[in-house]
């Protein structure tokens, strides 16, 4: 079992604060020597792994912040998210027609994607998504 990354940041459930989440995670990628071309591979994947917790009315009242762990590991750059809703298998939104042909687990496929390792496993009632993207 990799090292377990060295910082966290709460964010609420909230649209507002990904862009923030995004920006942070970069800066610790950029300084753990994550190749800028990667970094950007580091912020699309943090904005997918929080766009279906924070983008729903259906999570508006959770107390409860979302977690991000982040930092250099043995592994590389990696990033854990705690606290994530378990993704339904299509949004069902009638004031935004076209929406219901999305699947939030596309989400999973973009990250899998960019990223050299990915994982997610379910975390008592909600979900544990883990990601590594090589510094070298």
């Amino acid at each position: 079992m990799p090292a377990t990354p060295a910082t966290e940041l709460r964010i609420p459930r909230d649209p507002a604060y990904v862009g923030l989440a995004r920006l942070v995670v970069a800066q610790a990628a950029r300084l753990a020597g994550v190749p800028q071309d990667r970094v950007e591979d580091v912020k699309i994947a943090v904005a997918e792994a929080l766009a279906n917790a924070t983008g729903s009315d259906e999570f508006g009242d959770r107390d409860a912040p979302i977690e991000l762990r982040f930092g250099r590991t043995s592994g590389g750059f990696e990033v854990v998210v705690l606290g994530l809703d378990h993704p339904t298998s299509a949004v069902n939104d009638t004031d935004h027609p076209g929406l219901d042909l999305l699947d939030p687990k596309l989400s999973f496929t973009l990250i899998e994607g960019l990223t050299d390792e990915f994982s997610h496993e379910p975390d008592g009632d909600l979900m544990r998504l883990r990601f590594v993207v090589s510094t070298g």
